[in-house]
């Protein structure tokens, strides 16, 4: 599973830290200089997850990448379910098409890499 990052060869890359997967979403828009939205309702989850904590949660291993293919992941799940936009921070997506920020700057304060 490891491997399947460096398989696609993504533009970006970031580990899901204990930011969660908002959080973490916001420190790789924070060092690409720009913001993200997360679709919510692309977003995949396990069985049973809530979306409020699959969100939040440290899942143990999971990676956020940038203009790539789909992971070749085995058993784990791959989808596209977000965007680097102008500006920045994170906004969430609903499905009835509303947004709301979640994130208003960066996460770390370190800035574009």
């Amino acid at each position: 599973m490891i491997d399947s990052v460096a398989l696609a060869r993504p533009r970006a890359a970031k580990d899901v830290s204990m930011a969660g997967i908002a959080g973490t979403l916001g420190m790789l828009a924070e060092a690409s200089g720009c913001g993200a939205v997360l679709d919510v309702a692309r977003i995949p989850r396990p069985a049973g997850a809530t979306m409020g904590d699959w969100l939040t949660c440290f899942p143990g291993f999971g990676m956020l990448t940038t203009g790539s293919d789909a992971l070749p992941a085995g058993p784990a799940m791959s989808a596209e379910c977000g965007e680097l936009v102008t500006g920045a921070g994170v906004r969430l997506r609903w499905p009835d098409g509303t947004e709301t920020p979640v994130i208003s700057a960066g996460v770390t304060g370190m800035g574009h890499a």
